[in-house]
């Protein structure tokens, strides 16, 4: 039976046991107790740069492909361990989503859109669109939502996560940058979701925070200071963190991993990290800049020996299991360094910041596809390890058969800066172009 069980509150839907992330040595959350009820909202509060986001992006999966990431703790979710089966779903910015019109948004993730011929789909969205308070929006229904103001943004980004049936929202923020009168309009339509599903906010106004009402919890130096109904946080925090916060804003409590020799005298020191965020050890990932598209089998790097020397991270690479290291620079690689680690490569260069040629990329995939299929573990690398790497990258996600909009997003959800040049963007379309060709002339055959 968990706490809220016991306080006969709503059985949860999120439960958070001694949870705690960190990446690398740098620990963002030590330890953090939470459980979040069915069909309300739980809001997170805390400081700038306690943690918050990192939670929600963690929770999401967001994180994930991230080498250096390292969790703790126990976290289970609609009864089973967080991972194991569906994830809390987050809202974040989609590119792809961005430059489609308001009725793609709606209908994208609608879990009925296979079943409704296209004029059910539109009505449906426009149903939509009026209950959740964006009657303006149904005679702009073909628009590209890159046309709506931030706040219509906002509240339509809300809307399509909560048309997809998902039983638990996560909502970074989502009224920063917003006026008081769209604030409180996007507010008003999330606390109304949240009596049809569980939904966990980061807000960091609190007069905001009292329009939606719900739970709170507040956050500071990667732990938890306390759990109440928001209106009895407000009125009297029962916390020392809590009243500084509800008095200023914030609050002066010192990182899960502070030196207590730089604090200032007034700052209690940070109570002892748990033994697992104390248990880092510093050579057990790849190199610096290393990030996994897809863990333990295909990942992106900077060129070994720009970051670290050579042999610091070929050891790297070794330990996170590379076999086949693709390099895309213009300079050969040192093929017999890479062989003293039991590394393979393939050089297949390319200019900087330019794209490959069609035959160059249809060439790379099938070799990845087929090396990462007979249980080989890739890297690929150009100079940085961003433009070039990217590109071929989100190649491979588009030979897997996704479309290039979303290739690009899903690439540039890991590392913002794969893919860096235009004529790398305009390629991966003309890529996908190409692959779609081949099938239909395939099929035509």
């Amino acid at each position: 039976m968990n706490s809220f069980e016991q306080d006969g509150l709503t059985p949860s839907v999120l439960s958070l046991n001694g949870f705690g992330v960190a990446f690398r040595e740098k620990t963002v959350l030590a330890s953090v107790d939470l459980e979040v009820a069915d069909r309300e909202i739980t809001i997170l509060l805390g400081p700038s740069g306690t943690g918050k986001s990192t939670l929600l992006r963690t929770l999401a999966g967001f994180n994930d492909p991230n080498p250096n990431l390292r969790t703790w703790g126990n976290v289970s979710y609609i009864g089973d361990s967080l991972g194991e089966g569906e994830r809390p779903v987050l809202a974040a910015q989609n590119a792809r989503m961005v430059m489609a019109s308001i009725l793609e948004n709606i209908i994208q993730d609608l879990p009925e859109r296979r079943s409704l011929s296209p004029i059910q789909q539109r009505r449906l969205a426009q149903r939509l669109l009026k209950t959740a308070g964006l009657q303006e929006l149904v005679d702009r229904i073909d628009e590209p939502v890159i046309h709506l103001s931030l706040a219509q943004q906002r509240h339509l980004t809300t809307m399509r996560l909560a048309a997809t049936g998902a039983r638990l929202m996560l909502l970074d923020e989502p009224t920063t940058g917003l006026n008081d009168q769209e604030a409180e309009r996007l507010l008003h339509y999330i606390a109304s979701e949240g009596q049809r599903r569980s939904i966990l906010i980061a807000l960091h106004n609190l007069s905001h925070a009292s329009l939606i009402g719900g739970r709170m919890v507040l956050i500071a130096g990667g732990t938890v200071h306390e759990s109440a109904k928001t209106s009895d946080f407000l009125r009297h925090p029962s916390s020392e963190a809590g009243k500084s916060f509800v008095r200023t804003g914030s609050c002066a409590v010192a990182a899960p991993d502070a030196d207590p020799e730089t604090l200032a005298p007034e700052t209690p020191p940070p109570p002892p990290l748990p033994e697992e965020a104390r248990s880092y050890v510093s050579d057990s990932f790849g190199p610096r800049g290393f990030l996994w598209l897809k863990k333990g089998q295909l990942a992106g790097t900077p060129r070994p020996g720009i970051v670290q020397d050579l042999e610091y991270d070929l050891k790297a690479l070794k330990r996170v299991g590379i076999t086949t290291l693709i390099t895309l620079t213009e300079t050969q690689p040192d093929t017999e360094a890479l062989a003293e680690y039991g590394i393979e490569n393939i050089w297949s260069p390319f200019q900087d910041m330019a794209a490959p040629s069609i035959t160059q990329a249809a060439g790379l995939c099938k070799m990845i596809q087929k090396l990462c299929d007979e249980g080989g573990v890739v890297a690929v690398h150009c100079r940085a390890g961003l433009g070039r790497t990217g590109t071929i990258l989100a190649c491979c996600l588009i030979w897997e058969g996704k479309a290039a909009l979303d290739s690009l997003e899903t690439v540039r959800r890991i590392e913002p800066r794969w893919v860096q040049s235009e004529a790398q963007v305009e390629f991966l379309e003309k890529f996908a172009l190409f692959l779609n060709e081949r099938v239909r002339n395939t099929q035509a055959s």
